[in-house]
């Protein structure tokens, strides 16, 4: 049952890929993990631990086993830290009928009926200049759910009795 509880508690930090990659680190860093450079050159030795991050976004984790690899062999584990979402638009302002809306646009094979009419935040990466003039990354995540995409009421789409929700690139 603990198992399922920390499952539930990594989900919960983990609105995007970014934060996933996040909350993987602080797990690996509690764990004697190190971070490496994927550029340079490293030393490990038996019993080490190390990781590497690849634009925020995805992360390889490894321990050396007591004997060297050419003896004792080796195993890998992947997995992907993405998954299908709605994406806020680069141009993300769009304003219709007095109200004022977040552009969004889905990414990856993602159910649209499975977003609709439940509370939502806004959850990533963001880009900020620094003090000194690079280029930062944040990680965000607005607090509480003040956002929503409402269906249409069904006398204004009779047809989603027949079809289902589909989206407009969707219809044949």
């Amino acid at each position: 049952m603990e198992l399922a509880r920390d499952l539930l508690r990594f989900v919960g930090a983990s609105p995007s890929p970014y934060h996933a990659v996040g909350e993987m680190l602080r797990r690996l860093e509690g764990a004697g993990f190190r971070g490496l450079d994927e550029r340079e050159r490293w030393s490990v030795g038996a019993g080490d631990c190390g990781y590497v991050v690849r634009d925020g976004g995805s992360v390889v984790a490894f321990r050396v086993g007591s004997a060297h690899p050419e003896e004792a062999g080796f195993r890998l584990i992947g997995a992907h830290t993405d998954s299908p979402n709605l994406r806020v638009r680069p141009r993300p302002d769009v304003r219709r009928t007095g109200y004022r809306l977040i552009g969004v646009e889905p990414y990856g094979g993602v159910l649209l009926h499975t977003w609709l009419d439940r509370d939502l935040t806004l959850a990533g990466r963001v880009a900020v200049r620094e003090a000194d003039g690079d280029i930062g990354m944040r990680l965000v995540r607005l607090p509480g759910a003040p956002l929503r995409i409402p269906s249409l009421a069904i006398h204004l789409n009779r047809e989603i009795r027949e079809n289902g929700v589909l989206c407009s690139s969707c219809r044949s």
